[in-house]
C-alpha cells in the first residue's frame, strides 16, 4: 500500500509501480489536498544524469521542493527514480563491480520508465495529458518520450538541456569519457554499468556556480544540507561504504557523452507538444547552440518558449528566491497553464 505523508496544503504518497518490461519503478506523488476534478495540467519530473529524483524536486526543507510548490499553485506531480536510480529496482549488476558490466538506463531504456510514470498520473488525476519535465539530460529523456507518445503529452519543459547543437563540449574536453583506444566511444571499459558518487561532488560543483564568496547567500543552507542527505538516503546502501556514496547507472552518462559530440539523440521535430525551454545564464551545462539547434528543430511544437534568466545557476531552482527560484517557478506555472 502506498505510504502518504500530508502537510496543511499538500499530500505526498510514495509507492512502486511496474513498466511494461517488469521493472519496478520508485514514484512520489504529490497533490494538493483537495484537488480539482481533473484540475490543471499535472506534471511528471525526471532527474538527471546521478541523483534520484526526491534530490532536485521534492526536498523536505523550505525552499527545496518544486513539486510543493507546483501543488500549492494547484498542480499534481509525480517523481519517477528512474531504473537503478534512488529508491527504484537495481539490477543484480549493481551489486557486483562497476566494471563487470555495461553502462545501462540510456535515455530510450529510460522512456519506459516514464511512460508507467505517466499513465499513473493520468489514472490518478483523471487527465488525458499531462506535461513533462527533464533536468540536464532528463530533458534528453522526456523529449525522446513525448516523440513516442505525443496523444500523451500536452507540455514539455527541458531544463538545462543538451541537444547536440555543437561538437566540443567544455566539459568533455581531454574528459575520461572518451575511450583513448577508440576516439568517438564513451570510455565503457573504464566507467563500467554504474558509479559510486559522492555528494560532494554535485555539491563543489553548486559551489563553483556560484558567483560570490557566501554561497549562504545564494543558497539555503538547509536545503544544501537536505539534498546531500537525500542523495544517500536514496541508495539503502550508501552507509556500507566510507565515506558514503550513492550508486548510479551510466546510461545517461553515456548519452551525455554523445550529445556534447554533437549527436541530436532524438529529433525535435517529432515533438507535437508545447515546448519550454529553460536555460539559466550561468548554466555550465547546455550550451547555446543546443538551445539553438533545439529551437530550429522543434518545427511541429505548437508553441516553443525559451527563457534565460539573468545571473541564475544550473541550481537555480534549489537556490534561493530572490536568486531566480521564485521567478524561474512562478515562469513554469504559466507556461502549464497556457
Amino acid at each position: 500500500m502506498p505510504k502518504s505523508a500530508a502537510t496543511t496544503d499538500v499530500k505526498r504518497q510514495d509507492y512502486d509501480i511496474e513498466t511494461l518490461d517488469g521493472v519496478s519503478i520508485a514514484v512520489r506523488v504529490v497533490r494538493p489536498v483537495v484537488p480539482g476534478d481533473v484540475g490543471p495540467v499535472p506534471i511528471l519530473m525526471l532527474h538527471g544524469t546521478r541523483p534520484g529524483g526526491r534530490s532536485e524536486f521534492d526536498l523536505p526543507v523550505a525552499g527545496g521542493s518544486l513539486a510543493q510548490d507546483l501543488a500549492l499553485a494547484g498542480h499534481s506531480s509525480i517523481i519517477p527514480d528512474a531504473r537503478g536510480y534512488g529508491r527504484s529496482e537495481r539490477p543484480i549488476s549493481m551489486t557486483q563491480p562497476p566494471q563487470q558490466s555495461r553502462p545501462f538506463a540510456r535515455c530510450m531504456e529510460i522512456t519506459r520508465d516514464i511512460d508507467a510514470a505517466v499513465d499513473e498520473l493520468r489514472r490518478v488525476t483523471g487527465a488525458d495529458r499531462i506535461a513533462l519535465m527533464g533536468w540536464g539530460v532528463g530533458a534528453t529523456a522526456v523529449l525522446a518520450h513525448a516523440t513516442l507518445w505525443p496523444e500523451k503529452i500536452s507540455h514539455l519543459v527541458l531544463y538545462n538541456p543538451l541537444y547536440g547543437g555543437g561538437t566540443s563540449h567544455p566539459r568533455y574536453r581531454d574528459h575520461p569519457l572518451e575511450d583513448p583506444a577508440h576516439p568517438g566511444r564513451f570510455n565503457a571499459e573504464h566507467y563500467g554499468g554504474y558509479s559510486y558518487n559522492d555528494p560532494r561532488m554535485l555539491m563543489d560543483k553548486w559551489d563553483k556556480s556560484i558567483p560570490i564568496d557566501d554561497k549562504d547567500a545564494w543558497r539555503d543552507p538547509a536545503v544544501a544540507t537536505a539534498f546531500a542527505a537525500e542523495l544517500l538516503a536514496s541508495d539503502a546502501t550508501s552507509s556500507e561504504r566510507d565515506p558514503a556514496t550513492y550508486r548510479s547507472p551510466n546510461g545517461m552518462l553515456e548519452d551525455s557523452y554523445f550529445i556534447g559530440k554533437g549527436v541530436a539523440l532524438v529529433h525535435a521535430s517529432q515533438v507535437y507538444a508545447k515546448v519550454l525551454i529553460i536555460r539559466p545564464e550561468m548554466d555550465y551545462f547546455a550550451r547555446p547552440e543546443d538551445v539553438a539547434a533545439l529551437r530550429s528543430d522543434l518545427v511541429n511544437a505548437p508553441r516553443v518558449e525559451l527563457y534565460e534568466p539573468k545571473n541564475a545557476t544550473h541550481f537555480v531552482l534549489l537556490d534561493r528566491a530572490e536568486r531566480g527560484r521564485a521567478e524561474a517557478i512562478a515562469k513554469i506555472i504559466e507556461f502549464i497553464r497556457a
